[in-house]
Order: structure tokens, then sequence, then C-alpha cells
């Protein structure tokens, strides 16, 4: 029987991304020796292999855990979404232990864990782990750091390093899952504080770096579960994680900063925000000018954001900023961060164009002649190029257009004059305009229409060189044809005809130059076009005068190096369009919008509504929100006009500063 590979959430994890909308994802290390795994490959048949890794990892056997954590790894990577905490008990508490083992690393210094608070213990590698260790960060800053900065490495140095590794590695991995992330946080939020509080004051170096990275991860996922206060240990250590030089280190802190206590239900839960010290606010204000940043500018907005919640906290920014010359004139800055440029229009006269011509032009004798000496289909092709343009919007009958075919070249007595099947010649239409289209429409009842759409009639013949051609509209009533029937290509040529042929007036020797004395009796009129200025007086002898009221009809002389003219139909009412120019923030599938300008427009609303409602000494005693907005008043009025996804907001922001004072 054959097999065939199949794409899994297991086996191919990458595939199935977009169907958990995760912001982060589980991952392997990238530190194994390649053959190091060949060892733990053949697991016994009646083993489980999660119950194999679980108690292998607890019992301590050096060869144990390192096929434990092997297994874990490969585990909490595939089946992040099916591994949990609550089916294996005592598995976190197992790899923090583990994890927490990097002391050994740093300091030659391993944490024992107390279950009991009762017992008092003075040494100070102790932690109480039901609880959390409150004075950690003191005993941890009288274990000295003996870690040397070169890169040599034992073996067993190597081995416990690649074992800490991987138990920050699963824990991160598992974390993921917020199911996970609460059960660690509640049954045994103790030991998790004192975890990450070990692993992110480890020391700077670059083969610890990766361990301080997942710490990291881990407190983003938890702390949304847990409280905090101004001595909290954990939220110390995370603050100071804003002056690392480290960026990975920087936005994870900020994260885990302004996860706490989200998911609680207790208001108070995050009591530790309200006494940040001065030197972080400086800080946070740093990484707001990071407009190439865009994960340490939005994780420091979300600090301000939670920050300026309350009055008390305004207070203290104005202790620390000028807020209306540094601090808001950043915050209306960034208020246009990441806005696209968008147009909206609204038509107010539609345009409208000339109806196309209703006949298809005659074919002038000129172009009838060069058009006989061609042969089929190139002759039927020419002959459309002259008298037909694409044209998106029209269409002709291909009855009409294969009749006026006919009667221009099926003469049998005309040498040359055969024509195209009807089948072949439609066929053409569509090979000499790519753009024409043989339709079949249904009309009402039992009546069928067979078009041609996308070409219409051009007012008149066209050259090959894509000029129409000059018809002679001259109406001789002597004549028994009566109309002139002659074309030309150029206005020189139609010039010379009509002077010579019809006025009868003698060339001189410059050439477009004619004999205008006057004539012996009133012999010259004007007969263009049904014209009726000279009729009513009839016939004159001032041939210079009849020649000058013709020439009127007649079209100027073309330059050589003059451009062929535009065969689109003429436009009789010009299209009015009114346009609206903005600068959008991005929004949501809903139409919600969000990022750093949604953010710092937050920031500013909460600024405004936490200002104190007295007047400010040092600004001519003004009150407070005129003294902090009023010069930046017109910018935003300005934003609010051009960035629509951000209306309700900076509405709502003008509505607070006017309520006091208008102005």
């Amino acid at each position: 029987m054959s097999t065939r590979e199949v794409a899994t959430p297991g086996n191919r994890p990458g595939l199935f991304i977009g169907l958990y909308d995760r912001g982060k994802l589980a991952k392997q290390p990238d530190f194994y020796d390649p053959y190091f795994p060949l060892r733990y490959l053949e697991v016994p048949k009646s083993d489980h292999i999660y119950k194999r890794a679980h108690y292998g990892l607890q019992s301590g056997i050096p060869d144990e855990v390192d096929f434990a954590l092997y297994h874990l790894v490969q585990i909490s990577n595939q089946r992040w979404d099916k591994f949990k905490f609550e089916g294996f008990p005592l598995l976190a508490e197992t790899l923090m232990e583990k994890a927490m083992e990097v002391s050994v690393l740093s300091a030659g210094v391993k944490w024992e864990l107390r279950y009991d608070s009762r017992q008092l213990v003075d040494r100070v590698n102790v932690l109480n782990t039901i609880r959390g260790t409150r004075d950690i960060l003191e005993r941890m800053k009288r274990i000295p750091v003996t870690i040397p900065q070169d890169t040599l490495e034992t073996y067993d140095f190597n081995h416990l390093l690649r074992n800490v590794k991987e138990a920050t590695l699963v824990l991160r991995n598992m974390v993921l899952l917020t199911e996970n992330a609460y059960y660690v946080s509640r049954y045994a939020h103790g030991l998790l504080r004192d975890f990450l509080v070990v692993l992110t004051n480890i020391p700077n170096q670059p083969r610890l770096n990766e361990i301080k990275n997942d710490a990291l991860d881990v407190a983003e996922e938890v702390t949304k579960f847990m409280k905090t206060d101004p001595e909290d240990p954990l939220w110390i250590s995370l603050l100071g994680c804003l002056e690392s030089s480290d960026r990975a280190h920087i936005v994870r802190a900020l994260w885990a900063l302004t996860h706490f206590s989200t998911e609680l239900d207790e208001p108070e839960g995050n009591r530790a925000m309200d006494r940040t010290p001065k030197q972080t606010l400086q800080q946070l204000y740093y990484h707001t000018l990071l407009d190439l940043d865009k994960d340490i500018l939005s994780g420091a907005l979300d600090y301000w954001y939670q920050y300026t919640l309350t009055p008390e906290n305004v207070e203290t920014m104005m202790e620390v900023f000028s807020l209306p010359i540094v601090f808001v004139p950043r915050m209306i800055a960034l208020l246009s961060y990441e806005a696209q440029p968008t147009k909206k229009e609204t038509v107010l006269q539609e345009e409208k164009v000339a109806p196309p011509p209703s006949e298809i032009p005659r074919v002038p004798p000129e172009l009838l002649k060069e058009l006989m000496e061609l042969s089929e289909p190139e002759r039927s092709s020419r002959w459309l190029r002259c008298c037909f343009v694409e044209d998106a919007d029209c269409e002709i009958t291909q009855i009409a257009l294969w009749q006026a075919y006919q009667s221009r070249f099926a003469d049998p007595r005309v040498p040359g004059g055969s024509v195209l099947p009807a089948a072949e010649f439609i066929k053409n239409v569509s090979t000499t305009f790519t753009n024409a289209q043989a339709q079949v429409i249904n009309g009402p009842g039992a009546a069928t229409k067979f078009i041609i759409k996308g070409i219409r009639p051009l007012e008149a013949a066209y050259t090959s060189e894509g000029f129409p051609y000059l018809y002679c509209r001259w109406a001789d009533e002597t004549t028994p044809s009566k109309k002139c029937v002659r074309a030309f290509a150029s206005p020189t040529d139609l010039r010379s005809h009509v002077f010579t042929e019809h006025m009868n007036l003698t060339a001189t020797d410059t050439p477009g130059r004619y004999n205008l004395d006057k004539a012996d009796s009133p012999i010259h009129t004007c007969l263009w076009d049904n014209c009726t200025k000279l009729r009513s007086s009839g016939p004159s002898a001032d041939t210079g005068m009849v020649a000058g009221h013709i020439s009127s009809h007649l079209p100027d002389e073309r330059p050589a190096d003059a451009e062929p003219p535009s065969s689109k139909r003429p436009v009789l009412q010009e299209r009015i369009v009114r346009k609206w120019f903005y600068t959008d923030t991005p929004v949501t599938e809903t139409g919600e919008p969000l990022g750093v300008a949604y953010k710092a427009a937050l920031v500013l609303r909460n600024l405004a509504r936490n200002l104190p409602g007295g007047t400010a000494a040092q600004y001519d005693h003004l009150p407070w929100k005129k003294a902090v907005f009023l010069s930046h008043r017109t910018k935003i009025v300005e934003l609010w006009e051009r960035n629509r996804s951000l209306r309700r907001e900076l509405a709502e922001l003008i509505s607070i500063i006017d309520k006091e004072d208008e102005y």
C-alpha cells in the first residue's frame, strides 16, 4: 500500500499560523549539536512519551533529564495547543526549578526552594516559593557573579547551559496557550515570580541572551493574570530592562509591564505604575522618539496610556516634562504616524461626449484608388483603419458594416473588385481592432441583433498618416451632382482645388498665391456648404473680397511637424468633480483605528481629562488646559479634518479642551 505525507499542525505548524491568530509561535532551539538528539530517537513503544518525559525530568538523572527536555521541546513546539500543565502535576515547577539553575553558571549558587513559609531560613539562596521572595533582589546582590567573560566552556558548563535553555524554551512555548499561562500564574505564582526575577537579572552575555528573551516572553504572557505593586521585585526587574542596550529586552519588557493585571477584575491590580520613577518616565519619553522602531514606540505609548489614566500621574509628569513644549507636541506629531494619503471624489456633473456618427464616412476617390491596388484581407483592414476607430462605449451592427464594405469594393467591373465572404470579413474586423468583439444580443421577443462591440465610424476618412481627409463642400447648382465629391489629404491641396476649379483663379509664380484682380463682370460668389452671406447680394466682381471670405471656410495650413489629431469624440459637457484629500490612520476590518497614531490620540485625551483644574503660575496664570493645549489647538483641528480615522477621538479631545474656556 502506498502512502503520502499530509500536512498537519503537528508536522507543518507553519502552514497553520493564520488559524490561531497568535502574536507569537512556539519554536525549536537553535543551539543543538546535530548529533545530540540521535541518542534519544529510539523510545520503547510501551512507554507513553508524555509521561516518560514528565517523570524523567523529575527524576534528576542526567540522561533522563536530557531525554525529557529534548522531547518536551519537540512536544511544546508541535503540540502546544494540546499540551497542558494541568495534566502533568509539578511539571511547571520542575521546569522553573531547572531553569533557575542558571545561577549555578553565573554565580556558582543553586537556589533552594522552600514550600513551607513557616520555616525561616537565613541562607541567602533560599526562596519562598509559596508567596514569592520579596527581598530576592537584595539576596541576589549579595551573591557575587563569577561567570567568566570569555566563551571557553567546559563540558559540564555547556551541558547545564543547554538544559537551562531547553527548560526555559519549553516554558515559553507552553505559556503561549492561555490556559497554561493562567494555570502557572495561579497555582505556582510564588515560584513564577522568583523564576522571572532570577532570569531577567542574569548577566548580559550573548550565550545567556536567549534565556533572558524567553523569560521575558513568559513574563508577557503571565503578567496579565498577576497583580503587582511598587515594591514588587518582578516589576522593578522589568523596569530595569528598559535601560538595556538590547532592543529585544526593551520591547518584551514594555509588553510585560503593560499587561499586568489586564485579565483581572481588580481595579487596583496594578498599583505599581502610579509610582514609576521619574528617570523611567524620561526613558519612556525617549522611546517615543524612535520613529523607525514601531514595536518600541507602540509599547511606550501603551505604557503612557495606562499611566495618564489618573490625575496624580499627570501631576508627576508636569514635574518631569514641560507639557506644552516637550510632551504634547511629540504626541501631536505621532497623530500622523503611518497615515496613508487617500482621496475622495464627489461627481457634481458627469461628462457628456458627442454621440458617434450615424453614417460611415465615404471613401474619397484618391483613397479608393489606393485601396483597390491592395489585395484582401489587407484591403479591408486598411479600409477599416481609415474609416473606423476603437471606442469601448460604441457599437455598430454587423449588417451595416458588411453592406458598407460591399458597396465600396464589390464592383466586378473594376479590377480587383472582389470582396471577402461575410464570415471572414467579420473575423478580420476583430483581427484589425484587438478590442473589437462580435456579439449577439437577444432583443425583446424573437429579435436578435448581431453587432461589433468596441468600434465606431469616424467623422471623416483618415489617411495612413492619421490625418482626416478634408472634404470639399462646394455645392454648385449648375452641375448635375450639385455637390463636389473630392477630398484631399492636406489643406494646401484643398485650397488649390477650391480656388482653381471652383473660383477659376489663376495661380501666380509664387506657390499658394493667386491672381486676385477684379473681374470684368460679377461672377464670384460663395457656394460653400449652404453659406448665405454673399447670396443675398448676388455675385461680385471683387475677387479679393470673395476669396478672403471663402478662405474663412478652409482649414489653416498644417505645419510640417504637426502631430495627428486625436480621434476621441468631442466633449460636450465637462466632468466636474470635487476632491477631498485625507491622510487616514490604518483601521481594522470593522473600521476601528489602530496603531501608534490611535494610541497617541488616547494619551492626549487622557492628559486633557486629568490636567489640574487650577491655573499655571509659570504660564501667566492661565488655566492648565489652556496653557497646555491652546498653542496646539489649530494643529489638532487640522488633523481632525484630514484624518477621518481619528475624528471621534480628536473631536472628544477638542471638546474637552474647549469645555473649560471658549477661545
